[in-house]
């Protein structure tokens, strides 16, 4: 249990350090549509996916990351099956974080979904979801994170409790 659910922290940890290094990449993808096991999404105009969604066989997982052209927000999701609950997940998360020094509020239930706030080396907002084994761990940083509503306007989950609604 301790090693997937790690695999889990792990890549929400490098799906939020890509956020900050996708700038460079950014190039128009408004109208593309995105579609996963878990999601789909048709890319908003003046948004863009700075690398090629992320696929994990071993722990049926993938990740994805969405960057608005102004580069903020970013959105970074990771959706994998694991043996913890998106609770545990979320605490194991934060911890690793904080080492990294990322500051966040206490996980808080909100919407069936547990949330905290970013804030030092990254700033936004985290969230951690779960259905049936699967978790996903969502995670919007910038200056402008309201912006992100416009991208999960269009966001469709593919199951319930997986992803936020909005950005906070």
């Amino acid at each position: 249990m301790k090693r997937i659910s790690f695999a889990v922290v792990l890549a929400a940890l490098f799906c939020f350090a890509s956020i900050a290094s996708a700038a460079p990449k950014l190039k128009e993808m408004g109208g593309q549509e995105v579609d996963t096991k878990y999601f789909s999404v048709v890319i908003p105009s003046g948004w863009s996916m700075p690398t090629p969604i992320q696929n994990a066989p071993d722990n049926n997982g993938y990740s994805a990351l969405f960057a608005s052209m102004s580069q903020s927000p970013a959105v970074s999701i990771s959706v994998m099956q694991a043996p913890a609950s998106a609770r545990q997940i979320g605490e194991m998360t934060l911890e690793n974080m904080k080492k990294g020094g990322i500051t966040a509020t206490p996980l808080e239930e909100k919407d069936g979904l547990w949330h905290a706030e970013l804030s030092g080396k990254g700033k936004g907002s985290i969230w951690f979801g779960e259905n049936n084994g699967i978790v996903s761990v969502t995670i919007i940083t910038g200056d402008n994170v309201e912006k992100a509503d416009e991208f999960f306007s269009v966001l469709k989950a593919k199951a319930e409790g997986l992803f936020p609604q909005k950005a906070q």
